[in-house]
């Protein structure tokens, strides 16, 4: 019975060796991917051998889109790496490319996905007053500390609050000028802002 089970076993592997080598060489793992927050590096592992390992010419494999710069580097024989040269802010779009006629380093041409893509997303709260689970106010005013500065127009057509035992969301308003000063000339005497 065992030795029938590991004979599966060794099949099975074989199998998924030869599925796996009939697809190609092509990029094995990138990250990140869609939409993520606190990018610094993107991360790339290959199927198969890319580059001579220690070779300080070889160019990167990305022809790369994106308005914040870095710089790539080779890790070893497969592995690649670019790192920002700082944390990504919320609203960077960045496209990475596969060079055209990239090949591997046994000169086969590359299979698969040759474009990848992510985003930092939109801006995210990091701070609000009053706190969640705070009890509010009808005409409850709220101060956010935000990872990116928000467009109006986007605020006011998707922002709503959701209040308990009313099915219908609320719409905001977004306060300037003189009222905003007044708020927070009142909130930063009265605690301490994080």
């Amino acid at each position: 019975m065992k030795f029938r089970i590991l004979q599966v076993i060794f099949l099975s592997f074989f199998i998924n060796i030869g599925l796996a080598s009939a697809e190609g060489p092509g990029v094995e793992f990138f990250n990140p991917q869609g939409v993520v927050k606190g990018v610094r590096q993107v991360s790339v592992r290959f199927s198969e051998q890319m580059v001579t390992f220690g070779d300080p010419f070889v160019e990167g494999p990305f022809d790369i889109k994106c308005l914040e710069k870095g710089n790539g580097r080779w890790m070893d024989g497969k592995n690649w790496e670019y790192d920002f040269d700082r944390d990504l802010p919320a609203g960077v779009v960045c496209e990475f490319n596969l060079k055209p006629g990239i090949k591997t380093l046994s000169n086969k041409d590359l299979t698969g996905q040759k474009t990848f893509t992510f985003s930092t997303g939109g801006p995210s709260i990091i701070y609000s007053e009053p706190r969640e689970g705070s009890d509010i106010n009808e005409d409850q005013v709220f101060l956010l500390k935000l990872d990116a500065q928000p467009v109006e127009e986007s605020v006011l057509s998707n922002v709503r609050c959701s209040i308990e035992g009313i099915d219908e969301r609320v719409g905001v308003r977004i306060l300037k000028d003189k009222e905003r000063e007044e708020i927070l000339k009142v909130w930063y005497e009265n605690e301490a802002y994080p």
